[in-house]
């Protein structure tokens, strides 16, 4: 066997197992480390919801696999105390709506399919005289563990949907 071909295999290989080991990460069922931002026990409640005839508002929704991972369970828990601790008001009067939903519920299949989620992931929503603007939070997979990079990072998507 030539020299570029057992490089070729042997890329090939470490692929494959970087791919397994990506793949299977979220889905482990493993000790979960619990997560610095420590949220209250008790579930956030959204306020109340945005009557038909309110105009704007924004929806924060985290969505998560049934099975997950450290990591997953550290960005809900962010997520949430990001929210419990800047933006009770808003929960309270409906100006902001937070929700936390397993993308995997058939319950859940409608607002799955309207944000396009797949797995664990960040959206906000800026709902304008009703019509939806949908955005992703991505940034928050690169700081997981950073406690105060993350907060800030969630606190300044909210703010700016909410201003």
């Amino acid at each position: 066997m030539n020299l570029f071909v057992k490089a070729r295999l042997y890329s090939l290989l470490v692929v494959l197992i970087l791919s397994i080991g990506i793949l299977g990460a979220c889905s482990s069922s493993g000790p979960v480390a619990k997560p610095s931002p420590t949220p209250t026990s008790a579930q956030v409640t959204p306020g109340p919801q945005p009557s038909p005839s309110a105009a704007d508002w924004v929806e924060v929704v985290y969505f998560h696999r049934t099975q997950r991972c450290s990591s997953c369970r550290y960005a809900e828990a962010g997520v949430r105390y990001t929210i419990e601790t800047y933006f009770q008001d808003e929960l309270a009067s409906g100006e902001l709506v937070f929700r936390v939903l397993d993308v995997q519920a058939n319950a859940n299949a409608d607002i799955v399919d309207r944000y396009g989620a797949y797995g664990s992931s960040l959206f906000i929503n800026d709902v304008e005289n009703g019509v939806d603007h949908i955005e992703g939070v991505t940034d928050i997979w690169f700081l997981i563990g950073d406690d105060e990079k993350f907060v800030s990072v969630v606190k300044d998507e909210i703010e700016k949907r909410l201003g």
